[in-house]
């Protein structure tokens, strides 16, 4: 990577390429979501605009084009509002072993840290790569979550992990 990326926060102008991006991930690594390319892939502009609007999410460019996301959320409720989940990871494999997830990732801890004291995630145990990167961030496992995840007749566990905001 000669040119380091733009990291901004996504907007609903960057709907059509975070609709694409996610789409290639859902595919492309599929144990990385929670979520399905069959269950996403009849999802409009709109419908990626509108997740865009709910959500925090941070974008990683290059040359102008969308290259990694990462988003958040803070839990609403008196007593959760406290707390925020880390979703949807994902840098295109062409750009990986840049640092591009950990640009992403400090720039959604420096916004959940504005609006949290927690922030939680869950990754795939076999991902090490994943499990460095939030151990690296100060992220600590605080269990396992045995078959989080089922593709196809498979099971995978995911690490529960929690970043302390204050």
């Amino acid at each position: 990577m000669t040119v380091p990326p733009v990291i901004r926060q996504l907007t609903a102008s960057d709907a059509a390429a975070f609709r694409d991006l996610r789409l290639a991930g859902l595919q492309e690594s599929p144990t990385a979501f929670g979520s399905s390319y069959a269950a996403e892939k009849d999802g409009t502009v709109e419908t990626f605009a509108g997740i865009i609007g709910r959500n925090y999410l941070a974008g990683a460019f290059v040359d102008g084009r969308l290259v990694g996301v990462v988003g958040f959320y803070q839990l609403s409720g008196e007593k959760v509002s406290h707390r925020g989940n880390i979703w949807g990871v994902y840098v295109d494999p062409a750009h990986r072993g840049n640092g591009i997830a950990r640009l992403l990732m400090e720039k959604v801890l420096a916004h959940a840290k504005q609006v949290v004291k927690q922030v939680h995630l869950g990754v795939v145990t076999e991902n090490e790569a994943a499990l460095a990167l939030y151990k690296r961030l100060g992220f600590v496992s605080y269990g396992i979550e045995p078959k989080a995840l089922r593709i196809a007749s498979r099971f995978y566990d995911e690490n529960m992990m929690v970043w302390p905001a204050d």
